[in-house]
């Protein structure tokens, strides 16, 4: 009986104190229930971070990757539907321009002239105008990316095909091969302009680098912050499709390094025949793309360096003159200052030469050369770039055109030709880009 009453007593104080606490609990769980709501509701009227009109060196979170991948390499691809393997771009890029008479442009694999940007008129224009199409799926992937318009056998010299290749990815990304024709791994500056700090590529882009390569590539990642790539590809070291009918491929390499959330390092080289001495005599390419970001502030150095231990020189008949090593070299350096977050300013400077075997041989036609860009950039709309932009170019040599220049009879045909009669060349241009993708 006594232990009844105990049972009855302890019940009887135990029931109010479990009612009592949990009435406490549940005053504590609708106090952080009410602090989680205002957490959220502070969060979406804080002011976002604003959206960067360019973004020149594109990479996953965590894994470098070389300026020119973007979307190709497929890490973290292929964990979803089909929908969520596929990425795709459409794009049209027109400009008008004033100033500026400077020849015939730069071919695709040639790299022998100025080309400005990819044209070499005056007045309204049509760059490119295409898009891509990719799907990466769980083990393999597919690209294809196409370009038409008045500068797209400028860029490529399969066109319309700026790329193609299919792909393997094995070890859940962290290995990827693509075989086929793509984009150069080298430089900070890409064919899609809104990707830049200017509307215009520079003359490092046009005079001292690949476009793109025909051939085998791997990428690898080595570790959380370090990538690696190499290929083996047809051509020399500046890329193209065809060297003295490809009997020695080119080997390329390239190291990536994520320093930080707002910092990437790539350092790469292209060792090739040079195409002379039966292939014999090959040539070496070093690329360098430092870029840096604080608060709006994004920085991009480029460097490159082209020595041809070899380069032989010949008469009219043929007969060998001489044969020495050849030094080829460009820098620049680019600002991109994102104003608002639709308004931007980019600038950059460049200085391409070499040494004196190199100005002895042509310095490619125009010897030493510096230019310098400056560009307003306007988003009204999402997917909508205006750009207005000057340029400035100066060579040691007369390579440029004057409107009312000094004129040859050309014998074949009897038509008065323009010859170039300065080395300094000025021009402006507007230029808007409509792109959607994803």
């Amino acid at each position: 009986m006594r232990k009844f009453l105990s049972l009855a007593v302890m019940c009887s104080l135990a029931f109010p104190a479990m009612a009592f606490g949990q009435e406490i609990r549940a005053e504590e769980e609708m106090e952080e229930l009410e602090r989680a709501e205002e957490a959220q509701e502070a969060a979406e009227e804080a002011p976002s971070e604003p959206e960067k009109l360019v973004t020149p060196v594109q990479k996953p979170e965590g894994v470098p990757v070389p300026p020119k991948r973007e979307a190709e390499l497929g890490f973290g691809r292929g964990d979803g539907s089909f929908i969520d393997g596929l990425t795709y771009l459409a794009m049209a890029s027109g400009f008008y321009r004033i100033g500026g008479y400077i020849g015939d442009g730069v071919l695709a694999g040639t790299y022998n002239s100025l080309g400005y940007p990819y044209t070499n008129y005056n007045g309204f224009g049509l760059n490119f105008v295409g898009g891509s199409v990719a799907y990466y799926g769980q083990n393999f992937g597919v690209t294809v990316d196409l370009r038409f318009g008045e500068g797209a056998n400028l860029l490529t010299p399969l066109v319309p095909v700026k790329q193609g290749f299919a792909t393997w990815i094995a070890k859940k990304g962290e290995l990827v091969i693509d075989l086929g024709f793509f984009d150069t791994i080298y430089g900070a500056e890409v064919a899609d302009e809104w990707e830049n700090a200017n509307y215009t590529r520079g003359a490092l882009y046009f005079l001292r680098q690949p476009f793109n390569h025909m051939g085998a590539r791997m990428s690898a990642k080595l570790a959380d912050k370090v990538a690696f790539t190499t290929m083996v590809t047809n051509g020399g070291v500046l890329g193209g499709t065809v060297i003295d009918d490809n009997e020695t491929p080119s080997v390329g390499w390239q190291f990536g390094f994520d320093a930080g959330d707002s910092v990437g390092l790539f350092l790469g080289g292209n060792h090739g025949a040079s195409g002379q001495n039966g292939n014999k005599d090959w040539e070496h390419f070093f690329d360098l793309v430092l870029s840096a970001n604080i608060d709006l502030f994004t920085l991009i150095l480029n460097a490159d360096y082209q020595l041809n231990p070899n380069e032989r020189e010949f008469d009219d008949t043929g007969a060998q003159l001489s044969s020495d090593l050849t030094f080829r070299y460009g820098h620049s350096l680019a600002l991109i200052f994102d104003i608002t977050e639709k308004v931007s300013i980019g600038a950059r400077g460049e200085h391409l030469s070499g040494n004196q075997r190199y100005l002895d041989l042509g310095g490619d036609d125009y010897g030493g050369l510096a230019t310098g860009t400056l560009t307003l950039r306007i988003k009204p709309a999402q997917f909508l770039v205006i750009s207005l932009e000057g340029r400035g170019e100066w060579a040691t040599r007369d390579i440029y055109f004057a409107r009312n220049g000094p004129t040859e009879t050309d014998p074949d045909t009897g038509e008065d030709v323009l010859l170039p009669s300065k080395g300094h060349n000025y021009s402006a241009i507007i230029g808007m880009t409509a792109y959607i993708g994803n």
